[in-house]
């Protein structure tokens, strides 16, 4: 399958140029000339839009064994291509949970030929069960928070993962930090005001400074995500400007939304770390603008609708976003108020890195795998959760408008979505480990 785009501008991180890409049995991706490339199976003309690198979603979670009414693998896909995204990194939601003993990448083969995008897997650090490749320590259980103020065991963590050439990434809620101030707190969590009572921001920053001090000296980084606060982004500066390399996360619902949005408090915006004020939004813009966020993802996790409609005690923490993720960036690009490089660098390149999946994915460049977003900029949106393909859709976005629409997406070189449709069936595959995979 040879596939030729042609384009008056290419975006991809350090630059803009007229070129043809042309991607050649998924892993021959090359930049030419103009109208010196050559037949191909598919010319695409496009012309006045953006060719840019596949979008690349680091946090979806989906549900498994335990939670069959819940969505799965192929509608989370789905969704991703529907939106412009190509790979995301699937984080399995199980009860009980799965713990990094299980053999997380053997997953992978159940689903070839089921999802719609490229998919890598990541498993929860509980307690000493730490032996994959990729880490996570986020999660609303005990179970799957990591006391920070168990140094040894953090820095034992980090040497682990130094050894395993994995990525850990820390959600900044450190459980010693929430249950000291659940313990201050009187009564149960009743509305948006108790739950920002019970998850200052405080604990996300004073849980950074403490992650980065212990990690500097293990020889591995922490990947910090769900950067929520102000707070949170002056911690992650003050590590970087000491020296210590700590990557930070956004998550789009912290760029877009604030406390006071939500009609239906502890609903639709039952996530963690909370939503903010907007001074804490416009510090993660800030963030994202100066390079302090490397990466941007949503966060994803479809539940029934009556289970998010339950009060701030009994609902299930997470809100839909994979289909709606890359809009948010798109809108800020065509607003001026990020680059265009920038935008490249979050939803593609900034992902890909830590990942270890760069440069064959995030990136448009000679043997990366043929993986495209084109975009028409001055497209209007405007997400209505009734035409979303998540198989829940209860979502914190429904009614906003913005600029800047994904009007084609290929994977490995091959078009799987059109105008918002997917056009073939699923080719979505399994990432597995390559040699050459760089971070810096």
């Amino acid at each position: 399958m040879r596939l030729r785009v042609a384009g008056d501008i290419l975006v991809a991180p350090h630059g803009r140029r007229a070129a043809d890409l042309v991607a050649e049995d998924g892993t021959g991706t090359r930049l030419g000339e103009p109208g010196r490339a050559g037949p191909a199976d598919e010319e695409i003309d496009a012309f006045g839009r953006l060719v840019l690198p596949g979008f690349i979603d680091p946090y979806v979670h989906r549900q498994g064994p335990g939670t069959p009414e819940e969505e799965g693998l192929v509608h989370a896909t789905l969704a991703a291509v529907w939106g412009g995204v190509t790979t995301i990194f699937d984080i399995l939601n199980t009860v009980p949970p799965l713990d990094v003993a299980h053999p997380v990448v053997a997953r992978g083969t159940m689903y070839q030929g089921q999802a719609w995008a490229d998919f890598g897997l990541r498993g929860h650090a509980l307690d000493r069960e730490r032996r994959e490749l990729v880490y996570e320590t986020a999660g609303r259980s005990p179970e799957s928070l990591l006391p920070l103020h168990d140094t040894a065991e953090v820095q034992d963590l980090l040497r682990e993962v130094a050894a395993a050439d994995g990525l850990l990434a820390v959600h900044g809620e450190e459980r010693g930090a929430l249950d000291s101030v659940a313990r201050r707190l009187e009564g149960p969590v009743r509305d948006e005001a108790d739950l920002l009572a019970a998850h200052p921001d405080t604990a996300e920053a004073a849980t950074i400074a403490l992650l980065a001090e212990t990690a500097s000296g293990t020889g591995r980084r922490p990947h910090v995500v769900y950067l929520s606060s102000a707070r949170g982004l002056r911690a992650v500066r003050q590590a970087q400007a000491a020296g210590i390399t700590v990557p930070g996360e956004a998550c789009r619902r912290y760029l877009t939304l604030t406390e006071a949005d939500d009609p239906c408090p502890g609903s639709r915006l039952e996530v963690f770390p909370l939503v903010r004020t907007a001074a804490d939004r416009e510090a993660s813009w800030a963030g994202t603008a100066d390079g302090t966020i490397t990466s941007v993802g949503c966060d994803h996790a479809s539940h029934l609708r009556e289970q998010e409609e339950r009060s701030p005690a009994e609902a299930p923490a997470g809100a839909i976003g994979v289909e709606t993720l890359p809009p948010v960036p798109l809108g800020a690009m065509t607003a001026g108020r990020i680059s265009r490089e920038r935008r490249c660098r979050v939803l593609a390149e900034g992902t890909a890195r830590p990942c270890r999946v760069y440069p064959w994915k995030g990136a448009l460049r000679p043997g990366s795998d043929g993986d495209l977003t084109i975009v028409d900029p001055e497209a209007e949106w405007r997400t209505d959760e009734g035409r979303l393909h998540s198989s829940h859709r209860l979502s914190p976005r429904h009614g906003r408008c913005g600029r800047g629409c994904p009007r084609l997406t290929a994977l490995r070189g091959e078009v799987v979505g059109r105008e918002g449709k997917p056009v073939v069936e699923p080719r979505g595959r399994p990432l597995e480990p390559r040699p050459g995979g760089r971070t810096g």
